[in-house]
């Protein structure tokens, strides 16, 4: 599910919640509780079955108790009058971080909008621009090897006179299943066929998933069914296992 829908949205399904339970004259503050508490319990058990990774999952359960307890105190008509001004401005400094740092989550992992992009970014017009990173850069000695891996696998695909050709992956989105094809051909274009061929997805700067066998077409040709859970800036890990060499190849891709 979209990071906007679940923060943003949760939030003022978390002031609906509350407003509702202070319609039905519930107290104001086991309205506060029961909005907030219900919300985190919901996002929690949708955090389990879709991880998101502990930073975003920090974002929401700080959101949600933010939005009902500046709800609460606005809303209590003992305190509202006689409130002083630093409580006031402490729970409005915890709602703008909120909004801030959902920003801030929301562009890491999907990017500004194009619209958005063209302001501060020179001749981005009519171009494709690229804006979002989920995760941190690696600084360790594996990443030191990433460059030379890449070369690696061009070198070892060339080694053995073949080319590859991948389609379907411009075209993941999360509304639907897509279909990414792969075709392998060797120099004197005939298809040939690897001893096993999967693909896997992972978030930048963090590790890839499982990897999925491909189904053989036959004649070099295969097939995979992808539904990527969340939009944004992913890898995609191509894996072909040979008789004498295992190759893996990677390629970025935006998922809308």
């Amino acid at each position: 599910m979209n990071l906007f829908y679940t923060l943003f949205g949760g939030m003022l399904l978390t002031a609906l919640v509350y407003g509702g339970l202070r319609y039905l004259r519930v107290g104001n503050f086991w309205a506060a509780v029961a909005a907030s508490g219900g919300m985190g319990f919901a996002y929690m058990v949708y955090a389990v079955m879709y991880w998101p990774g502990l930073d975003v999952v920090s974002i929401h359960l700080v959101a949600y108790p933010t939005v009902a307890v500046v709800l609460a105190q606005l809303y209590d008509t003992r305190k509202a009058q006689h409130l002083h001004w630093a409580p006031k401005l402490i729970v409005g400094l915890f709602l703008s971080v909120s909004v801030l740092f959902g920003g801030l989550a929301y562009i890491s992992t999907h990017g500004l909008p194009l619209a958005v992009a063209q302001w501060f970014l020179p001749n981005a017009r009519g171009k494709d621009v690229h804006t979002g990173f989920a995760g941190v850069v690696e600084h360790d000695q594996e990443a030191a090897k990433g460059i030379g891996q890449h070369l690696k696998a061009d070198h070892a695909l060339a080694s053995l006179g073949w080319t590859l050709e991948v389609q379907g992956l411009d075209r993941l989105s999360t509304l639907h299943e897509g279909e990414v094809i792969v075709k392998l051909r060797d120099q004197s274009n005939q298809g040939v066929d690897p001893t096993r061929l999967g693909l896997a997805l992972g978030r930048p700067g963090q590790k890839a998933g499982a990897v999925s066998p491909m189904l053989r077409l036959g004649q070099g040709n295969y097939s995979i069914r992808v539904e990527p859970q969340q939009s944004g800036t992913w890898v995609a890990y191509l894996i072909i296992e040979t008789a004498k060499q295992n190759i893996a190849l990677e390629h970025t891709i935006e998922v809308h």
